[in-house]
Order: C-alpha cells, then structure tokens, then sequence
C-alpha cells in the first residue's frame, strides 16, 4: 500500500461546517508538541497550499490568525512552530464529534505501518496531557486500541478499515483491505507449504526406517516365517519406497488404515529386537 495515497485522501477530503473545521484543526494542533511539528502536510492542512485550507474554515480564525514560524536544522529538517493559545480549541463531546478530532490528530500523530509481518496502525502522541485526553477521546470509538509508553496502537484489520472509514478515507480503507488479504492469503499459503514440506520430510524419514526394518528381516532369514499381513507391508515399503503411511494401507488387500499400519510396522520392530 503507497501510504502517500492515503495522506493525499487525508489533505484532500472535504469539510461540510465550521464546528468540523474547528474540531480536526484542534486535534492537528493539539496533537503536536508545543504546537510544533516536522509534518509538512499537517501545516498544509490547516493553511495550505492547497485546495483544502482548514483554518480558513474554522470559527477561530475570525478572531486570531495563525502564525507560522518555520525552522531549518543542521540536517536540513524543516520544523514549523504555530502560535496559537490552546483555550480556543474545542473538544468532542460525543462519538459523532470525536471521529472528526480524531481525524485531526492522525494528521499530526499518525502513521500506518507493514512490517514483514502483519500491520498495525498508530498514533504517538507525546504531550502527557494530550495523551490522557486522547485515551478519553478514543474510548467513544469502541476500537481495540493498546497502549505502550506514547503509543496507541491498532493491529486487529476490522478495527483499522473501521478507523479509516470513520475519520473520512474510505479510498485508503478499501486500499488497505486489498493489502491485507494479500496478505493473509500469502501468509495461509506459507503455512501449508511448510505443512507439506514437513510432512514430506516425515514420510521420508519413516520410509527410510521402514525399508531399514525390511533389510534387516531379509538378512535375518526370518522374512518367509512372518505372518501373510507383514510379509505384504514389507513387499509394499520396497515397491513403494517414497509412499506415505496412509498411502502404504491403501495399496494392501485388503485396505487398512495408517494407524494399523504403524502397529504393523511396531511389531516387524520387535521381532527384529527379539531376534
């Protein structure tokens, strides 16, 4: 999945009144450290370039523009600092208005990652008292969210496409969904083909000791004194050196099944120990 697909949904997707502008502005700011971030786009959400100019939109801004100051490390990293006081910035009040907050803060907080193995979507929020309003807020979501030092974390797939749904990015979710039954499936065939492969290597190893056990009853001499029953197993192994234990009790006559195959093969065993 091209995670710049889903960031170019999140900077473009549209909004319908100014109390949603004022929520996802306030959970994009308040998800920040100090109001300062190293996420372009999060500044290009709120006062571009671009189609979508969120403080615009906002009921804040008719009584206090924001004021961007931008900075340049030693490496080269841009960071960008917005002056804004925190008392104006609303805060959800029910499950409705908590998606919209929370679509703010994916924005300044978020990420969705594919390791080698599995997925898992997060938000790292590292202001202490933002974190204990985000929990608050997140329990309006009845998602599986855990947490770990200053991370909220998602990694069960239903619980992901629904997120990404409700914070308004359906295309992303329905990209996501294709990514993970991808996937699955590609995980469900590694398990089968390990499955097979050990027990193709079962089924060498006991035939290997079973055309063993056969070699030993003929050097023995006691081959011909064996019961009808073992006689034919034996004669079967060596016809058929590479077949499965299941496949040895099809070929006899009549057919028996793998468990009384092995008893036999136990018995050839303890002939050969008594002998």
């Amino acid at each position: 999945m091209d995670t710049a697909d889903l960031w170019d949904e999140w900077l473009l997707s549209p909004v319908s009144t100014k109390y949603q502008a004022d929520l996802e502005a306030s959970g994009i700011l308040l998800g920040m450290k100090n109001f300062t971030t190293k996420r372009l786009r999060a500044a290009r959400r709120l006062t571009g370039p671009g189609k979508i100019k969120l403080w615009p939109l906002t009921s804040y801004s008719q009584t206090f523009p924001l004021s961007i100051t931008m900075t340049t490390s030693l490496t080269h990293k841009i960071s960008i600092k917005f002056s804004c006081p925190p008392k104006i910035l609303k805060l959800p009040k029910n499950h409705k208005s908590s998606w919209i907050w929370l679509k703010g803060l994916w924005g300044s907080t978020g990420n969705l990652y594919f390791p080698k193995a599995g997925y898992y979507l997060a938000l790292n929020v590292s202001n202490k008292a933002i974190y204990d309003l985000t929990r608050k807020i997140l329990k309006f979501t009845d998602l599986s969210w855990h947490e770990h030092k200053n991370q909220f974390t998602l990694r069960n797939y239903d619980d992901i496409t629904t997120f990404l749904c409700n914070i308004g990015l359906p295309e992303s979710a329905l990209e996501f969904d294709g990514v993970a039954m991808m996937r699955s499936l590609r995980s469900r065939a590694n398990l089968v083909s390990n499955y097979d492969n050990a027990n193709i290597a079962r089924t060498l190893k006991a035939s290997h000791e079973q055309i063993e056990l056969a070699k030993k009853i003929i050097a023995l001499g006691i081959f011909d004194s064996l019961p009808e029953n073992l006689k034919e197993l034996i004669n079967v192994r060596l016809q058929y050196p590479d077949e499965s234990l299941s496949g040895l009790g099809k070929k006899l006559m009549p057919q028996i099944t793998k468990a009384t195959v092995k008893y036999r093969w136990s018995k050839i065993k303890n002939l050969i120990i008594q002998s």
